[in-house]
């Protein structure tokens, strides 16, 4: 992965959620997808794990009112075993101001198919402190 395909992968991810474009979302992801927050993982096994989760982050976003979500490359780490960890941090925005103070989180990069698709996240925020819903409450799919 070079700059261009990070700053690429940045945009679809960011993109996703204001143009509200499941598939954008779906298109960089490898199931099973594992989201590390601070209160644990969450892990999506299929499709419909994966929707359900970006539809509670499209809660959050209508909740905090986002316009902009801005993704800014920090650094692409070459593991060894031919993936990459990217990592970036995340600003939310609505009306040019900042909904929550930014965040660092690093993706676990795999390619498939010829394009750069994730497999996890690492300290990414989730969407439960602005939509109430925890799969770990709820029963989703989450394993330790």
């Amino acid at each position: 992965m070079d700059q261009a395909e990070f700053d690429a992968f940045l945009t679809d991810i960011s993109e996703c959620f204001i143009s509200e474009n499941f598939q954008l979302w779906a298109d960089r992801i490898v199931l099973p997808f594992s989201v590390v927050t601070k209160t644990g993982p969450i892990v999506s096994y299929t499709r419909e794990d994966l929707e359900a989760d970006f539809t509670r982050n499209l809660e959050a976003c209508h909740t905090m009112k986002l316009d902009l979500v801005h993704r800014i490359p920090i650094s692409i780490e070459h593991c060894e075993d031919d993936t990459m960890i990217c990592t970036y941090s995340t600003e939310l925005l609505s009306h040019g101001q900042r909904a929550t103070e930014p965040f660092t989180s690093s993706a676990l990069m795999s390619q498939v198919d010829g394009r750069w698709r994730m497999t996890a996240i690492l300290n990414a925020r989730g969407h439960s402190s602005w939509t109430g819903h925890s799969p770990h409450r709820e029963g989703g799919q989450t394993h330790d």
